[in-house]
């Protein structure tokens, strides 16, 4: 049975983590997650699959059993959230697509076009993250012939984007595609843990999260998109980070902030403070 595509299958994200928590339990047939959620045949199945879909969980008939998380915050619901990024950016690999990069894809479009607003059925949105895949050389597959973006799986993409914290609900269908401030956070604390680097180079963060998270390419002039910009400067603004000057690499443009305290001129690294 040839694999799914996320955004035929999940329309109710919040199944995922319920699903995944059951099994995490010990509830490792389908019947005792569904005695254990009380969730509709409907949303277990796409609970199962999308976490199978994901990478979060496997089978060996009749059992489920879960994929450990690869960072642990505190905090339950970013460290499953970060968990699902990491399957799908690890499985988004430019030489040999994974079938579910359409979730990083089309924020990645988001991104690169420096759309900060949408709304989630919109036409013109559908058909430039369907240009971008594209050109990616990104082309999912069904028994039908090449998968293409519509405006039902626009609505779904939005919903799995909202629950994973890329993008946030502003008023009726439209969205502010600003990642969440937690995840980005958390992401500099492993990425300097990782890398053994702190403060890090702005440019070795972008390559960590297109490794690890999210894929996001630099601006025609090797600057952050804006909207990863502003969760930046809020961040510094917050103490909890610096944007600094460190050595003689090149400066880095946070695009579309203001100057401020924290934010060096010629700033070209991040520094974790607290």
């Amino acid at each position: 049975m040839s694999e799914g595509y996320i955004l035929n299958t999940v329309q109710t994200p919040g199944a995922l983590r319920v699903v995944y928590e059951s099994i995490q339990k010990g509830h490792t047939t389908k019947e005792s997650i569904e005695e254990d959620t009380a969730l509709s045949e409907n949303l277990l199945g796409q609970g199962l699959s999308g976490l199978q879909e994901i990478g979060l969980i496997g089978r060996e008939e009749p059992d489920y059993y879960t994929v450990n998380y690869p960072w642990k915050t505190g905090d339950d619901d970013l460290d499953f959230r970060m968990a699902v990024l990491h399957e799908l950016a690890d499985d988004a690999d430019p030489n040999d697509w994974g079938k579910q990069s359409v979730v990083l894809i089309n924020y990645q479009y988001l991104l690169q076009e420096n759309i900060q607003t949408f709304e989630s059925d919109s036409e013109p949105i559908y058909r430039g993250m369907d240009e971008l895949a594209r050109e990616r050389g990104y082309e999912p597959r069904s028994q039908q012939g090449v998968i293409t973006m519509n405006q039902p799986k626009l609505v779904n993409w939005t919903r799995i984007a909202d629950f994973l914290g890329l993008v946030y609900k502003a008023q009726g269908k439209r969205h502010i595609a600003y990642p969440d401030e937690k995840l980005i956070y958390q992401s500099i604390v492993f990425a300097a843990r990782e890398t053994d680097s702190s403060p890090m180079n702005i440019r070795d963060y972008i390559e960590w999260l297109n490794q690890n998270l999210l894929l996001v390419d630099m601006t025609d002039d090797s600057g952050v998109p804006e909207p990863l910009s502003r969760v930046l400067f809020n961040l510094v603004a917050d103490g909890r980070i610096r944007i600094v000057e460190v050595g003689d690499a090149a400066a880095v443009e946070l695009h579309g902030v203001p100057t401020r305290t924290g934010i060096d001129s010629e700033a070209n690294s991040i520094e974790v403070v607290s």
